[in-house]
């Protein structure tokens, strides 16, 4: 009997031409869109150099600044009362001050200080960039005295960046992008499909079936189910090919979490259909109730360690969490069961719960 319903089901999929580009295509799409857009990585920053010392110096230092890959230099000043409207006409994300006595200091030995002046309206960034420009005036210092006739400076800092040397914000992005996508599609596609029933009042056609409860529930979930299935390999293959990203760790556990992670949104996109009575309403209720809440608790794009106490409680509720901290550690550390068993049994605890509610509440609405 379940057979058959799966056969409907995807017959009625093959006959909406609408639905199966948002199937295949879509999570492809989403994938280079979000891929080559969210990177959180600064560059070309408008940079304003405001030189109060007008040194051979002061000149070295703006050419090491405009050497660098991050900075773009929109102009030089030479008084601190030009700054600010200099900055709002120039559209400088950032002032860097040379102050008097820049050169005296590294020809005297003496470390100076530089005033760096940032746009705060975009935090983000204007960390990030504070930190690019410390380090190239910090090198430049550094590299001026050490060559002068004093001895040199004993400093030998020496770091290493594990699991992402690089500290390209794509590699940190893209296997969270296999979470979201794959929440987007098995959700919005699950409670559409079970209410479009509704709506069209073949829902009532199949009740007086033979079909039992079950039949009918697990009719609608496995085709979605198979197909959320195709999207995981589509997507893992997508950013191999497109982005070059390799899983450090294995694939078969990966694969089995992204199963386990399936489980959990197939339910709530049935836990959507039975509060929603048409597609509209499906639609926004998935959107407003579990994705929103999902993409912004779940440490997809804000770490969840900065929220504050009551709120980070909330996202222990969210399976899209611990998915997120599965497949960025397989991805990029390589871990393996015995660092992710826990997450993996958090996401199996969850998705029993949200599945057995949603399988109550849809046989008691089909009663």
């Amino acid at each position: 009997m379940i057979g058959h319903m799966i056969k409907k089901e995807f017959r009625q999929l093959k006959r909406d031409k609408r639905m199966l580009p948002i199937v295949f295509l879509a999570p492809v799409f989403q994938l280079l869109l979000l891929g080559f857009a969210a990177n959180l990585d600064p560059q070309d920053i408008s940079l304003l150099i405001c030189d109060l010392d007008r040194t051979p110096q002061s000149l070295e230092l703006s050419q090491e600044i405009v050497a660098s890959e991050y900075f773009i230099p929109v102009g030089t000043i030479y008084t601190l009362a030009e700054i600010a409207p200099e900055m709002e006409r120039r559209k400088a994300s950032a002032t860097l001050i040379v102050p008097r006595g820049f050169g005296a200091d590294l020809e005297a030995g003496r470390y100076p200080d530089i005033p760096y002046l940032a746009d705060g309206s975009d935090s983000t960034t204007a960390a990030i960039a504070t930190g690019y420009a410390g380090n190239i005036v910090r090198r430049y210092g550094l590299k001026y005295l050490n060559t002068g006739s004093f001895p040199p400076l004993r400093v030998d800092v020496r770091s290493r960046i594990f699991f992402n040397p690089a500290l390209v914000s794509r590699d940190f992005m893209i296997p969270g992008l296999l979470a979201l996508v794959l929440m987007v599609i098995t959700l919005i596609l699950t409670s559409l499909a079970v209410v479009k029933e509704k709506e069209l009042g073949t829902m009532e056609q199949l009740i007086v079936t033979p079909l039992r409860t079950t039949d009918i529930i697990y009719g609608k979930l496995i085709p979605f189910a198979m197909i959320g299935v195709l999207d995981i390999l589509l997507i893992m293959a997508a950013s191999r090919l497109i982005f070059g990203l390799e899983i450090a760790g294995s694939f078969l556990l990966l694969f089995a979490f992204s199963l386990l992670f399936l489980f959990n949104t197939l339910g709530l996109g049935l836990l959507v259909s039975t509060f929603s009575g048409n597609q509209q309403q499906a639609m926004m209720a998935s959107v407003l109730f579990v994705m929103l809440p999902m993409i912004i608790l779940s440490g997809f794009v804000f770490p969840v360690e900065n929220m504050p106490p009551p709120i980070r409680v909330l996202t222990y509720a969210l399976p899209m969490r611990y998915y997120l901290t599965i497949v960025r550690g397989i991805y990029l550390k390589g871990a393996g069961m015995a660092e992710l068993w826990d997450e993996g049994l958090a996401m199996l605890i969850l998705g029993i719960i949200i599945t057995g509610i949603s399988l109550l509440r849809f046989r008691k609405r089909l009663e």
